[in-house]
Parts: structure tokens; sequence; C-alpha cells
């Protein structure tokens, strides 16, 4: 249903056209017209999709670069193992947080643009990297790398999906894929500079390099985003000729559309919504404990400083990124959650895989183990964008991906404090030794037992998504319209028989 009232803008003339599951769609202004009036300068598609690639690309250092980092930081500060990875917990935290939550809001009330975030964000980058070269105490890194540090790479990684998403909408897939792929192959050369030049006698030399170069990216990627407005679409593409031809692809055919445009409040409401929750959350675990201890653990085995070992730590972030992309294009093929269940089943088994080959001392093995893992553990990033697209609709994308995004605090407390405070004391450690700099030994057991854990929760993924994550129906859609006391779009009425319909509200409106 296309509006016959053009509206003007600062940016020309548009219309609403709204489809046949309320999906609604800004069509007139061109783009160039659009970043004339808010960045001063015209740029298209390709440069904003590459202002979004860099604000993944130096975003991404601190949370990648903690593993092959972390070695060398608790050691030349003395630290112990659960002071060092409470650092990585509570990074974790402030980067979902201000990612996922503050800043999601403030952006969609118009309160801060992406240009402000990012430069904000270069700056409190090159800061928290500044403290943590002189981090003489663990709060000065908890303050700096983690809270500081965490705010800005959250800014990064939350303005470089919005710009995908919302200059994309017609072709977002593996645009997401390329641009989110850069959180973690970002860090590739930062991981090669740790492992190979990083050591007490350049240790202030190396973190003010980081900060400085990682910060001046995020900053230059400032000049290069906007937010279109709000349900804004390309004029040279007709969105309901394009649904309709893509009803009819194979993609299409293997992820079916939204039915309904859902709320978080709908979402939430019901089983498919909440198991999403948990999978994601127990994903997360899984993929942070990988990211954060994968560098250490083949450290601990022997490989430290050897060629197997940097293509293991590297390699695993690098296929981690690449892998993203590739993910999207073969969940396009069989399917969204077929691909999840796969590659959460396969980052569990090969977590088992990394253990054991590391504890054999193998490391070869261990390496393409690690390597092979990485393809398959940012997963959970790019499947919570496009499961939810796919199953709740595009009109509220922005506030129902937030949701579970901000279970990745739970995740890093698993990839940080908690594992760490398991490996002591499974190591024959005491409460005291968790907040001591008393050497610790980690035995094998130990080892066993958190990547154990890891793998059991990436199987409980699996299982969560092949078992209840199947997509909503218009039946779904509706009784959760009811059991919340909304009234039914009448777009969404026209698709269910009367007689069906009139049983489904004698049934839940009581």
């Amino acid at each position: 249903m296309e509006s016959s009232t053009k509206h003007k803008s600062p940016y020309g003339e548009y219309t609403i056209i709204v489809d046949s599951v309320g999906r609604k769609y800004r069509v007139g202004e061109d783009v160039k017209a659009i970043t004339r009036k808010m960045l001063g300068y015209p740029i298209g598609r390709r440069l904003l999709l590459l202002g979004a690639w860099m604000s993944f690309f130096f975003g991404s250092v601190l949370e990648y670069g903690w593993g092959a980092a972390s070695t060398t930081v608790i050691s030349h500060y003395g630290w112990s193992l659960a002071e060092g990875f409470f650092n990585y917990t509570v990074y974790v935290l402030f980067q979902a947080t201000i990612c996922a939550m503050i800043f999601q809001r403030l952006r969609e009330k118009g309160l801060i643009s992406p240009r402000r975030a990012l430069l904000f964000g270069g700056a409190l980058l090159m800061v928290a990297y500044y403290l943590f070269a002189n981090s003489f105490q663990p709060w000065i890194a908890y303050l700096g790398y983690a809270a500081i540090g965490g705010v800005g790479a959250g800014l990064g990684y939350a303005v470089g999906g919005g710009v995908v998403n919302k200059w994309f909408p017609e072709k977002r897939g593996w645009r997401l894929g390329l641009a989110n792929g850069a959180w973690a192959y970002g860090a590739v050369p930062y991981i090669l500079l740790y492992i190979f030049d990083f050591n007490s006698s350049n240790f202030q030399e190396i973190l003010y390099i980081t900060g400085l170069s990682i910060g001046i990216g995020l900053i230059i990627a400032g000049f290069l985003v906007a937010d279109p407005p709000k349900y804004w679409w390309p004029k040279d593409v007709d969105p309901i000729a394009a649904r309709q031809a893509k009803l009819k692809s194979r993609e299409l055919k293997v992820n079916p559309p939204a039915v309904a445009q859902w709320t978080p409040r709908e979402m939430l409401a019901t089983p498919i919504g909440k198991a999403q929750m948990i999978s994601f959350t127990l994903a997360l675990a899984a993929s942070l404990f990988n990211v954060s201890f994968y560098a250490p653990f083949g450290a601990a085995m022997g490989f430290g400083g050897g060629i197997a070992f940097a293509v293991g730590a590297a390699g695993f972030a690098l296929t981690d990124g690449l892998g993203r992309p590739t993910q999207g294009f073969i969940s396009s093929l069989i399917g969204r959650r077929k691909a999840l269940t796969i590659f959460y089943s396969f980052m569990g088994i090969g977590g088992l895989g990394v253990l054991y080959a590391g504890l054999a001392h193998l490391a070869i093995p261990w390496a393409i183990l690690a390597v092979a893992t990485g393809a398959v553990s940012g997963a959970c990033f790019v499947f919570d964008w496009l499961i939810i697209a796919d199953y709740f609709g595009e009109n509220n994308i922005g506030k129902n991906w937030s949701i579970p995004y901000a279970l990745k605090v739970v995740g890093g407390a698993f990839g940080g404090i908690v594992a760490a405070v398991i490996l002591t004391l499974v190591s024959g450690g005491t409460w005291a030794d968790v907040v001591t700099s008393a050497p610790i030994t980690i035995t094998p057991l130990a080892w066993s037992v958190v990547f154990w854990i890891g793998a059991a929760f990436s199987l409980i993924a699996a299982a969560l998504v092949w078992f209840v994550e199947k997509p909503p129906t218009i039946e779904d859609y509706i009784k959760v319209r009811l059991k919340l006391h909304e009234p039914i779009p009448e777009e969404v009425a026209s698709k269910i028989p009367q007689e069906k319909l009139q049983a489904l509200i004698q049934q839940y409106s009581k």
C-alpha cells in the first residue's frame, strides 16, 4: 500500500510505502543529498560502507587483541590470573552496555549522531591505552582499558552495524558480514605484534602505538558515517517489486520473511524470543571464552612465540572475521536455523579438539583446529541480526537486536573472570590466590573443565536453535497480540481464515 501523499524533507521529496506485513519504506530521497546535509559533503553508499567497516576494524582490537596480550600484561604488572581477566569482563560489560543499550537509545531518539559517537570513541580509545600502559594498580586498567576503552569500542560496534543495516536495507546480507567481520580480523596486525614484539622493554611504547593508531582510525571513520531517515529505502529500487522477487528466490524459500513487524515486548512474549535470548547468551559465553583463552592456553602448552602459535592465535581472529560473510552466504542456501545449528555444534566440538591437541602438545593440530574453530566463533553476532530480522521483522530491528546483544555481559563474565576463577581453584589455588599475585600453575584438569563448559554451552545453544527457535507463525503473532491486549493489524488479520481468527480471539482474550 503506497501513500499518495508526497512529503517534503531537507533531503527532497519522499513517499511512505507499507507492504503486506506492515513493513514501512521511505522512498525518494537521494543518498548524496542526505549525506551532504548531514556531513557537509556528499558521499555514496560505498564510502558509507567503508566507514562502517573501519568502525568495526579499529574498535575490535581491545576484544580480540586481549588474548595475545594478556600473558605479557599480567606478568608485567604482577597480577593474578583473575585480576587480569576481570579486566576483560569489565570491558565486555561497558562495550555491550554502551553499544546495545545506551547508544542505541540515544541514536534512535536523534540525541547523538554516528559521527560524534566515533569522534568521541576514537578519543576514548587513545585515553584507554594511555591508562593501560600505566596501570600500576589493577583498578587503573579497569577504569582505562575496560571502562573507557569498552565505551569507545562499543561506539565503534554500534555505529558500524547500524550504518550497514540502515543504508543497505535491500541487500544487507554479505555487506553486514563483510563489515562485521572486521570486528575480529581488525585485531590481526596487533595480535602478531603482541606475539613477536611485546615485552617489558617496549611495553608502554607498543600500547601507546596501539591506542594512537586505532583511535585515529576510528576518528577518520567518523567522517564517513551518517544515519538516513528512519525507514529509508533507495529511490532506484521498487520495495514491493524487490520483496516479491525475494519471495520467489531460493534464499526466501529457506528463509521466509517475518509474518509481521514485532515489537521487543511482543518478541519476548514468545517461547522463540526467550530461547533466542538463552541460546545467544550461551553461544556468546563460549565464543568470548575462545577469544580470550585460546592464546593463553596455547602459551601454557609451550607453543608461545612459535610459528604455530602465531598461526593459531592470529588465524583464529582472521577466520572469525572472514567466516562471518561466509556464514551469511551458507545460511542463504540451507536456511538460518540449520546453518546456525551446525555452526554452534562445530564451535563446541572444535573447542574440544583445541583442548586435546594442546594437552597432547601437538602445536600444528592445535593451530589448525584453532583456525577452524575461529571460522564459526563469530556466528552468534551475525545471526543475532539475521534471525531477528527474518523472524521478527525490520521496523524494530534496532531495539530487538539490542536486547540479546546486551546479554554479552553474561558471556563476558564466563570468558573473563569466571573462567579465570575456575582455572585458579581447580588448579589447587585458594580464594586468596584469586585476588593476589601469587603464581599459579594451571593444571590440565583445570583447562579441561573450562573447555568442557564452553563446549557444553555451544551444544546446548545448538539444541535450542534447532528444537525451539523455529520461525514464528501468523498464529503466534495473533496469540501474542491478544495476550498483551493489543489490536490485530488489518494486514495480519486478513491472512488467516476468519473462523480461526475468532477462535483464537475467544481463546486468548479471556
